[in-house]
């Protein structure tokens, strides 16, 4: 019994080792520790309101960036891991971009012309969003080809992508933002997103010969297409409000930049923890798209990740709680020591997110089943908004992290129930 379970696990390793998926992880790893080395030069080289404008500037510019290229890097990656063939996949690229680019520089505009005639209720930050405006035009065509990587299952490119265009941002953040501050820090993502662009093409030369003689999809599969990423698009524009309206609701609530800097410390932590579930879906999805329709084979895999990542996350939330003080202190400097209490609660909705809702909500999409995420999200989004309301109003920063926990659970509990009624598991 012993030696079929080693071999039984030595074959389930080297599979993920020959397949990519130490290049997937090892990425995402490298990634999430150069972003939130990000996050905390620009807490250190620029003053906690100069920090808590330019944050509430950025969540501003996510808002616009939940309506991305109308969603086609999911469409790219669920029907290009579905292409047999090269030319396929790219006939799915061309279109990809060709909608995505379109669309993006309509949002550009939008956003530029927005920050002409709206103010924002934290002070300083329109000034940053109008510098901002036109990265949504390089960030989608940065997005296609690395859902395309995705796709093809080229992991060991999608990591060499992920990697360089966090290193750029990071080298560039620290650089120009000593030398010209939060000004700086806007330059630098254009720079960082314009460079990995030209690497991307230089990554996937061999694979994009060809394309400018490749015809886009039919009428047909344009429109199944783009109801895919459509629906794609709304759900994860809800979902990701879960992370983008605490900070937008404590700023129009309270009009308080260092509040909103403490919430926003608060969450760096337990939200980039959240790369260990995201890269073995990064890695998975394709496989569970492909084999869709073979349930039992679909259960059987879903039930091993899930006890997994409730072992792995039950510890990583149970360290950062326990030594929540120490670690502010430590990372964050003093200054931000009121974040603990929110950082806590955060901890804890980790191992609840990253063992519930990220794994299930990319299952159920690479089943083709995105209506399920969209109702869900639906549900979510409405819960959220009030339960932020409701105690953002009374308990601040704190008020904020309890309602993000709350809809965790809430969403967890019912893409579980639909698989376990899907799948029978």
């Amino acid at each position: 019994m012993k030696i079929w379970f080693s071999k039984k696990w030595g074959r389930e390793l080297a599979f993920l080792i020959k397949n990519g998926f130490v290049h997937i992880f090892s990425a995402s790893l490298i990634n999430r520790i150069i972003q939130f080395g990000i996050s905390v030069v620009i807490a250190r080289i620029v003053s906690k309101e100069s920090f808590g404008q330019f944050s509430y500037a950025l969540n501003i510019l996510n808002f616009f960036l939940l309506l991305d290229g109308l969603g086609v890097s999911s469409g790219l990656l669920q029907f290009g891991s579905k292409a047999k063939e090269n030319n396929e996949a790219l006939s799915f690229l061309k279109f990809s971009l060709l909608v995505g680019a379109s669309f993006n520089i309509l949002l550009a505009l939008s956003i530029f012309v927005f920050t002409i005639f709206f103010d924002l209720p934290i002070a300083g930050s329109r000034r940053f969003l109008q510098m901002l405006s036109f990265l949504p035009f390089v960030t989608v065509i940065f997005n296609v080809f690395q859902s395309f990587t995705r796709a093809r299952l080229m992991n060991k490119q999608f990591s060499i992508l992920t990697v360089f265009n966090t290193m750029m941002l990071f080298v560039f953040t620290a650089v120009w933002g000593l030398l010209f501050d939060v000004t700086g820090l806007v330059a630098a993502r254009y720079t960082a997103f314009m460079l990995s662009i030209f690497l991307a093409l230089g990554l996937l030369r061999y694979q994009l010969t060809g394309f400018k003689n490749v015809d886009i999809p039919e009428k047909n599969i344009q429109r199944n297409f783009l109801t895919f990423s459509i629906v794609s698009m709304l759900t994860n524009s809800i979902s990701q409000t879960l992370y983008l309206i605490d900070t937008f609701l404590i700023g129009l609530m309270i009009r308080s930049e260092t509040i909103v800097a403490t919430y926003k410390i608060s969450t760096l932590i337990p939200f980039s923890l959240y790369f260990i579930p995201m890269s073995i879906m990064t890695f998975a999805y394709p496989y569970f798209a492909k084999y869709s329709d073979d349930k039992m084979l679909v259960r059987h895999y879903y039930r091993r990740l899930t006890w997994g990542l409730f072992a792995l996350n039950s510890v990583i939330s149970l360290l950062l709680i326990a030594f929540a003080p120490f670690v502010i202190r430590l990372v964050f400097g003093s200054n931000y020591l009121d974040a603990v209490v929110p950082f806590r609660i955060l901890s804890f909705g980790y191992l609840i997110a990253g063992t519930f809702r990220i794994p299930s909500g990319n299952l159920i999409a690479s089943l083709g089943k995105v209506k399920v995420n969209f109702y869900n999200a639906i549900i979510s989004g409405i819960a959220n908004v009030i339960l932020d309301i409701l105690l953002i109003k009374y308990y601040g920063a704190m008020g904020a992290a309890i309602a993000t926990v709350l809809i965790f659970v809430i969403s967890s509990f019912v893409s579980g129930w639909y698989l376990n009624k899907y799948l029978k598991v």
